[in-house]
């Protein structure tokens, strides 16, 4: 099922409720969400969800080690002030606000954590901060000896956090002996709508695809009142859960618009400045069911939106570690959605995985071929042995 009118809604589901009195406020977390969400669009015409919210506590753990450039860069990509432990404990609020709009029939969880190898000493100050500011507690695991007992600890702490809807974030191989740190976070959400949709008056109805080609798909039919916007390209509908605290907007391109030419020129002003526009109207709505799971790497995304940085042999991470060996070896994104008439499941999560840096050698000399050696005395330069190999085997 091919299903993109909701993915906007979706991806802001958290971000419009954040308290405008911390320093990293939701229209700073809004940007990073919807220029991600024009890279993740760019690759395919498939369907899209991620969690922005997720992403940022995790990588904002992570910007809390980064010095230079690398920190330059980071903050560049996800609109974050100064790396001051000011700006590290307003994330902690903004993170401690939104579990607190939890409600009857809204249950909400935000969790982090940090994994580090047993025999990698980081500096006590960054285990501290991630702790104090983003009740990240650091357990130690032995990344070297047990590559995938740790992969698999990770991943069940993941899957728990997640009500068993995020599973196996770290796949084969995401562990190496290299690694040192691996930063996650999970976000879970599930909502009652508000007003819930009948059950009876769902159906199967025609769906057009992004290629042009219809197919039948379960779709929730109602009539109500709803905040809504109607102009010349599109329209954007509120969809409240119980509570009033959370609500999805679905943006709907009017018949003849491509998705595409809204994907390309929609930004957060606009978008905010449509929702200032919605009033409370009769509507007669029809909404797919739909459930489905997403997987990112996310190395290539973050590197293209300008901090590559972070992922080289150049990377600046001495804020987290005395040594500056340390650098992104990749970023792991799983988030899964399922809306019925119900309401909304939503769950996501992020893992930062942390690795030694590996040497570059710019000459490479490998004898894999005949050839000769010599053995001298080096203050005088006499030859005392010469020889050649051409088989080392004979």
């Amino acid at each position: 099922m091919k299903i993109t009118t909701v993915t906007l809604a979706c991806l802001l589901l958290v971000g419009t409720t954040t308290a405008q009195t911390t320093q990293y406020t939701a229209s700073d977390a809004n940007n990073f969400a919807l220029e991600a969400y024009k890279q993740f669009a760019k690759t395919d015409n498939k369907n899209m969800f991620f969690s922005p919210i997720s992403i940022n506590m995790a990588i904002g753990i992570t910007y809390a080690g980064a010095k230079g450039e690398t920190e330059k860069q980071i903050a560049s990509v996800f609109n974050f002030p100064e790396n001051t432990t000011k700006f590290h404990k307003s994330m902690g609020t903004l993170q401690e606000n939104i579990l607190e709009k939890a409600s009857e029939g809204v249950e909400i969880s935000l969790t982090n954590q940090l994994w580090a190898d047993q025999n990698y000493k980081f500096r006590c100050q960054y285990l501290r901060k991630a702790k104090k500011c983003y009740k990240a507690p650091v357990k130690r695991l032995d990344f070297y000896s047990n590559l995938d007992e740790s992969r698999i600890s990770i991943n069940n702490w993941v899957e728990k956090q997640t009500h068993e809807r995020i599973k196996d974030l770290l796949p084969e191989g995401s562990i190496s002996k290299q690694t040192k740190m691996v930063i996650t976070n999970t976000i879970y959400f599930k909502g009652q709508w508000d007003k819930q949709f009948i059950t009876e008056h769902t159906q199967n109805e025609n769906f057009t695809t992004i290629s042009g080609e219809q197919v039948k798909t379960p779709t929730m039919n109602a009539n109500t009142s709803l905040r809504m916007y109607q102009g010349n390209s599109l329209k954007l509908v509120e969809l409240p859960y119980a509570g009033k605290q959370f609500s999805m907007l679905v943006l709907l391109p009017n018949e003849g618009t491509p998705l595409a030419s809204i994907e390309k020129e929609l930004s957060i002003k606009e978008l905010n400045h449509y929702i200032s526009l919605m009033t409370e109207s009769d509507v007669r709505i029809s909404l797919p069911k739909f459930k489905f799971d997403a997987s990112y790497k996310l190395k290539q995304t973050l590197s293209e939106m300008g901090m590559p940085l972070a992922f080289s042999n150049a990377a600046d991470f001495t804020a987290m570690s005395r040594k500056k060996d340390l650098k992104i070896d990749e970023v792991f994104h799983k988030a899964f959605v399922e809306v019925s008439e119900e309401g909304t499941e939503a769950a996501a999560a992020t893992a930062v995985v942390i690795v030694r840096k590996t040497a570059i050698m710019n000459n490479e000399f490998r004898a894999n071929r005949p050839f000769i050696f010599f053995i001298r005395e080096n203050e005088s330069g006499n030859i005392l042995f010469l020889g050649r190999i051409t088989n080392p085997q004979m």
